[in-house]
């Protein structure tokens, strides 16, 4: 059977944490380590990254989608970034009796502010950037970093997991986010608590996740210092995502 590589860690209630394009598990969620004294992280490699590299030959939140709801047996917390929040929306939906919260960090889920220039022209940037073959990698990465605001350091010579990150994003088949139709009124109906979070950095996120937010009826939060990659604030980000997680323990 098919399956996810996931790195585990800590211990306490579990909570799945599903990382977007480029910046695979580890890279996403190094911040994050430090909830390992209060929850158990299971830090998902998705489909064409790292040891999970073998299952497709790139990103696709629909590849992934059945992968990650596999890792939910037993009930768990799920948190997803970037692609990787497109990802867990869909898992959400296909296992809702196994999710305790869900929690989203700006999805590129642009077909939720079609009124928003600046959310047109992120996901037009975003098509040119996949199709266009003639730049190489290291060019590839250097505008995916520019488009989505990411706080990721690449240099002149960009260390080998972003390269094959970005390749992974290259890879791209007809599963992009923003072509989906997102499951979100299965989502607004189940019973679980949502948080949906950006990093108040570029109107585009902005309008995705107010929009996300209202359809959703989730808590809006935003976490600032690392623009897109809002794992990366740290403390920030943990703090109001442990807040959440503590007050869906409870309910």
């Amino acid at each position: 059977m098919t399956t996810l590589f996931a790195q585990r860690a800590g211990q306490g209630p579990r909570v799945v944490l599903v990382h977007g394009a480029v910046l695979f598990g580890a890279l996403t969620w190094r911040e994050q380590l430090a909830l390992g004294e209060r929850w158990e992280l299971t830090i998902v490699e998705r489909a064409g990254y790292g040891r999970s590299r073998h299952v497709h030959d790139g990103e696709d939140p629909e590849v992934d989608a059945p992968l990650v709801a596999e890792l939910l047996d037993g009930g768990a917390h799920l948190v997803g970034q970037s692609s990787g929040a497109v990802v867990a929306m869909l898992a959400a939906a296909q296992r809702p009796e196994a999710v305790r919260s869900l929690t989203l960090s700006e999805p590129p889920a642009f077909q939720l502010a079609p009124d928003s220039p600046a959310a047109q022209r992120m996901q037009h940037d975003l098509e040119r950037l996949v199709e266009q073959t003639d730049a190489d990698d290291a060019t590839a990465l250097r505008r995916f970093v520019a488009i989505v605001g990411s706080n990721a350091q690449v240099g002149d010579d960009p260390p080998q997991p972003l390269i094959d990150g970005v390749r992974a994003l290259r890879a791209y088949g007809e599963g992009r986010p923003w072509t989906l139709e997102l499951p979100l009124a299965a989502l607004a109906a189940a019973p679980f608590p949502k948080l949906v979070i950006s990093g108040d950095h570029n109107p585009a996120f902005e309008a995705v996740c107010d929009a996300l937010a209202e359809r959703l009826g989730a808590e809006r939060a935003h976490v600032t210092g690392a623009k897109h990659t809002t794992p990366h604030a740290g403390a920030a980000f943990n703090e109001r995502l442990e807040t959440f997680l503590d007050a869906a323990e409870r309910t």
